[in-house]
């Protein structure tokens, strides 16, 4: 998948957490200047470092990797209980059924 929005996506999550390259390159264990084409949509990162690069930057791929779904929105339920997610699916279904006012 090398192209630029994988890159594009990439630098936007790195700057929105107020990352220099230089900062996130070192806290990845890459080069900077891997990192840098990455982002430039020069090379693509490999599947661990893909992994480890949303872990870091708190970002999800479904819209690259689904582009046709990219008006789903992906919910994190992290820290939440099975109970509270279970609550939040069926009052997410009860919204998805009835007609917004």
């Amino acid at each position: 998948m090398k192209d630029r929005l994988l890159g594009d996506t990439i630098r936007a999550a790195r700057m929105e957490k107020g990352y220099t390259q230089e900062k996130l390159s070192e806290l990845l264990d890459i080069t900077l200047v891997h990192l840098a084409n990455i982002e430039g949509g020069r090379r693509n990162p490999s599947v661990p470092l893909l992994f480890q690069m949303m872990a870091l930057l708190d970002f999800s791929v479904d819209a690259l990797v689904f582009p046709d779904r990219a008006e789903n929105r992906v919910l994190h339920t992290n820290g939440l209980t099975e109970k509270q997610i279970e609550a939040l699916s069926r009052l997410i279904d009860t919204m998805k059924t009835k007609p917004a006012v």
